[in-house]
C-alpha cells in the first residue's frame, strides 16, 4: 500500500468519526425534545433505559450530556441556551466527542464563575487538537492557575455530620438505604472491602453486587469478633426458630427472635456454621427445656478444614479460611455428621450458590468436588 492510500483511508475514517459525533449531538437534541415526564418516569435516565433499551450507565451519560449541550424551554416559553455553547458548536462540526464535553464540564465546574465563559471557549478550541485525557491535564492547569487555593472552606465553627446512615425496612425483613462516610471512616472501610470484591469463578455479579456482599461479610466479621457491644445481656446474635421437619422438607418457614422470618433454605445455610441451642417445645409450642449452645464445627475441625481446603474449596476462589463458612455436605438435619469428611470450607458467595443456585458438592478420595447446575454446564 502506497503512503497516499493509507492517508486517504485515514481521511475517510476521520470523516466517519466526525459524522458520528454530529449524529451523537442530533440524538441528544432529539432526547431533549421528548416530553418524557408525561410517561410517569421520575428521571430521564430511567425513561431512556426502557425507551432505548440501554444500560443504566449509558442512560445516565445521555441524561448528563443533554443537560450540558441542549437548549431548554423555560416555564414562560423562553429558550435557555445550553450550559456549554462553545462545546456544542464544536460537536456540531464533528470536531469533538461527548468525552471531550465531559472533561470540559468538569473543568468549568472547578473555576471561579467570572472565568467560566472564557475557560469553556478555550477548552472547546483545545479539544479540536487534543484527546480527552490530554484535555483534562490542560484543564487542570487552568484550574490551578485560576483557583490555586481551591474552593473556600466551610465555616470551621460549623461541624457537619461525617457519617450518615439512612435505612428503610422492607416487608420481608431486608433493608435498603444509603450511607455517607467521612474520609477517616472510609479509609478504614476500603481495605476491608478490597480483598472481598474481586470476582470469583462463574461470578456474574456486578461490582455493586460484589461490594454489597463484601459489606455483608464485614458485618459478619464484626458480629463474630467478640468485640461488639452488649445488648440485652448478649452480644449480637441471630436466633432462628425452625422445626426439624421444615429443615428437612424445605416446606414452611423459620422465625427470627424479633418475629421476622426467613425461608427454610436460608435457615439451612445459617445452620451450616452456627451455634445451635436446642429448645424442646411442649404441645402448645411453649419452651419447656433449653439446652446449651453447641458449635457445629469446633476450633479443631475448623483448623483441619483450613489445612485441607486452604480457604474456599471452590476451584479458583481466593477467599482465605477466615473468610469462609463450614458447610455440611450432607446437612446435619438430614443425618449428616460433623466430621472432616462431611464438611467443606466455602465463602459466602459460593455458600449461597450451593443452597440457592443448584450447585452440589461431594467428596472424592477425601477431597471436595463441586458440580455446577445443568444450566451452567457447557454442552459443546
Amino acid at each position: 500500500m502506497l503512503w497516499y492510500d493509507w492517508v486517504m483511508d485515514l481521511g475517510e475514517l476521520q470523516s466517519l468519526v466526525a459524522e458520528r459525533r454530529r449524529l451523537d449531538l442530533a440524538i441528544l437534541d432529539s432526547i431533549s425534545r421528548v416530553d418524557w415526564r408525561e410517561s410517569g418516569y421520575l428521571h430521564l435516565w430511567q425513561f431512556l433505559m426502557d425507551a432505548l433499551r440501554v444500560g443504566r450507565r449509558e442512560a445516565k451519560i445521555l441524561e448528563t450530556q443533554v443537560s450540558l449541550l441542549c437548549p431548554k424551554i423555560g416555564i414562560t416559553g423562553q429558550v435557555i441556551p445550553p450550559q456549554l455553547p462553545a462545546a456544542r458548536e464544536a460537536m456540531a462540526e464533528g470536531a469533538i466527542s461527548t468525552e471531550h464535553v465531559t472533561r470540559i464540564a468538569k473543568t468549568v465546574a472547578a473555576v471561579p464563575a467570572e472565568y467560566v465563559d472564557q475557560v469553556e471557549a478555550d477548552l472547546a478550541e483545545l479539544a479540536r487538537e487534543f484527546n480527552p485525557a490530554q484535555l483534562a491535564r490542560l484543564g487542570k492547569r487552568m484550574v490551578d492557575a485560576l483557583n490555586p487555593d481551591g474552593d473556600e472552606p466551610d465555616d470551621p465553627t460549623v461541624v457537619e455530620a461525617q457519617n450518615i446512615l439512612d435505612l428503610q425496612e422492607r416487608e420481608d425483613g431486608s433493608l435498603k438505604g444509603w450511607f455517607e462516610l467521612g474520609a477517616e471512616t472510609a479509609a478504614f472501610l476500603r481495605p476491608l472491602l478490597s480483598s472481598l470484591t474481586a470476582p470469583q469463578p462463574d461470578d456474574d455479579r456486578t461490582l455493586v453486587e460484589r461490594q454489597g456482599d463484601a459489606l455483608a461479610e464485614v458485618i459478619r466479621f464484626a458480629a463474630d469478633s467478640g468485640q461488639a457491644p452488649v445488648e440485652g445481656g448478649e452480644r449480637p446474635h441471630i436466633a432462628v426458630t425452625v422445626s426439624l421437619e421444615t429443615l428437612q422438607t424445605a416446606i414452611g418457614k423459620a422465625t427470627l427472635d424479633d418475629a421476622r422470618w426467613m425461608t427454610p433454605e436460608q435457615a439451612r445455610r445459617f445452620a451450616c456454621d452456627a451455634e445451635i441451642i436446642p429448645v424442646v417445645l411442649g404441645s402448645k409450642s411453649q419452651p419447656i427445656d433449653i439446652g446449651e449452645s453447641k458449635r457445629l464445627a469446633d476450633k479443631r475441625l475448623r483448623r483441619a478444614l483450613a489445612i485441607r481446603d486452604q480457604g474456599c474449596a471452590v476451584p479458583g476462589c481466593e477467599r482465605t479460611p477466615n473468610q469462609c463458612q463450614a458447610h455440611h455436605i450432607q446437612h446435619w438435619a438430614d443425618g449428616g455428621l460433623t466430621t472432616l469428611d462431611n464438611m467443606v470450607l466455602v465463602c459466602l458467595f459460593h455458600h449461597r450458590l450451593i443452597h440457592h443456585a443448584g450447585w452440589t458438592v461431594h467428596m472424592d478420595n477425601g477431597m471436595p468436588v463441586f458440580t455446577r447446575p445443568a444450566w451452567l454446564q457447557r454442552t459443546a
